[in-house]
């Protein structure tokens, strides 16, 4: 079961906190590229036939790391969805002030 974590961080380090939490999927990231080319690798085998259980198999681990990897994205498009909105709101509010 997935959770939604919350914690807080200083306004200022709100992009840098962004990039760190974007760079916990380098792990899927890579596994996505190495899952990739052995796919492709394993259906170009040219002695033998390839063994579709076990290209099916890759391809379902490769769309694991994929959906572990957009999962992040949406995570960090939001926060910085939600970074824009506060920094709008709070110029629109300078600029309301008399």
């Amino acid at each position: 079961m997935r959770v939604k974590l919350a914690y807080t961080v200083e306004e200022e380090d709100i992009l840098k906190e962004t990039a760190k939490i974007l760079g916990l999927s380098q792990d899927d990231v890579g596994h996505c590229i190495n899952m990739f080319k052995a796919v492709q690798e394993e259906l170009r085998l040219e002695n033998e036939a390839p063994n579709t259980g076990k290209v099916l198999d890759m391809i379902e681990d490769f769309r694991k790391a994929l959906l572990a990897v957009d999962t992040r994205l949406i995570e960090v498009k939001d926060i910085i969805k939600g970074y824009d909105k506060h920094r709008v709101s709070q110029r629109d509010s300078l600029v309301a002030a008399p």
